[in-house]
């Protein structure tokens, strides 16, 4: 087995210089980190992470909680492509992810601060958390390096990232309103979800931009669900409130939706269009191909690594949200 003495030995540096420039120190050049890389791969020399994670008093773990509660197949979808981009950052890094479901079906749960302490992880990315958690309170404490998707929480140690939620409601009314609609119904998600009030708030700042006046009539709440946006629009169907177009706070809704109009022999978009939020696999599979605000879901995941390694390992840099961008992608329902 190759040792660092061995490596050392060979291209005629200290141990010290070799073990630091293995580990990336920044008192080491780029040139030497490079010769001393090349030649350890060249001997074969295979990191004995252990000792590296005990020198360096770290773990190089990231825990990595999600909400598997809700079974939905979009859902899921978010969150797997969420956490492949978070995979594929940590994936070029010494860090391993430890996966924690955070549901836990009705059972009594440790506390999250518990659970990292106990688990010695160097860092927190969380997908998924709904404002009445109580895992909110403790990450508030700042106790771990933390980046969380789609809640606005910061702090010394603690960030997170977002979707262009404000631009994405715009894209979608600007959009309906160059089509000449005026009466455009908004179906939105349940209030525990932090990017409910966004979109709302999004869908009466478009509406003003574009000089049409905000009706309460038109707007209903419901729950990401596709049982719900059927429920919902069928509601505003059978109280007879007049409206041209339809745009769903997410996917799945937007096709709940759509199922209800079409029961009442609505057309699609003739007579009503649709759009909804996210982009979700099955978007451009429904019938028509839904035209829908396209999250960028993996980057999300990829830029949340990305600023949590920074907060992990410069303990001065002060953390900063991460918006991503979005896009209005055309199909045939709106």
């Amino acid at each position: 087995m190759v040792k660092l003495t061995d490596i050392a030995e060979k291209i005629g540096l200290s141990l010290t210089t070799v073990s630091r420039a293995l580990n990336d120190h920044s008192d080491v050049s780029q040139k030497t980190k490079g010769i001393v890389r090349n030649t350890a791969k060249q001997m074969g020399y295979v990191p004995n992470r252990m000792a590296q994670n005990l020198a360096m008093k770290k773990s190089h773990l990231i825990s990595l909680l999600y909400d598997d509660y809700n079974e939905s197949i979009v859902f899921q979808s978010f969150t797997f492509e969420v956490i492949s981009g978070i995979r594929n950052y940590f994936g070029n890094t010494p860090y391993d992810l430890l996966m924690v479901p955070e549901n836990t079906k009705g059972k009594s749960r440790e506390s999250l601060k518990n659970t990292c302490l106990s688990r010695g992880v160097d860092g927190l990315f969380v997908v998924g958390i709904r404002s009445d958690d109580s895992y909110i309170d403790e990450l508030k404490e700042d106790f771990i390096p933390a980046v969380v998707i789609d809640y606005p929480l910061t702090g010394k140690r603690i960030s997170y990232v977002e979707s262009d939620n404000m631009k994405g409601c715009r894209l979608a009314i600007n959009y309906l309103a160059s089509k000449g609609h005026r009466d455009i119904a908004f179906i939105n998600g349940h209030n525990l979800a932090a990017v409910s009030s966004i979109r709302f708030n999004g869908y009466k700042t478009a509406l003003e931009e574009n000089r049409i006046p905000f009706d309460p009539d038109l707007t209903i709440e419901s729950d990401y669900t596709e049982e719900g946006g059927y429920r919902t629009a069928k509601k505003l169907l059978e109280e007879k409130i007049k409206f041209s177009a339809l745009f769903a706070a997410s996917d799945l809704m937007a096709v709940g939706a759509i199922k209800a109009l079409k029961e009442e022999n609505y057309r699609i978009p003739e007579d009503v269009a649709v759009i909804g939020f996210d982009d979700v696999f099955f978007a451009g599979y429904s019938h028509p191909g839904l035209t829908t605000v396209r999250q960028h879901k993996f980057e999300m995941g990829y830029q949340g690594a990305k600023l949590l390694h920074k907060i992990i390992e410069h303990p001065d840099y002060i953390p900063r949200r991460k918006k991503i961008d979005v896009e209005l992608i055309i199909r045939g329902s709106a």
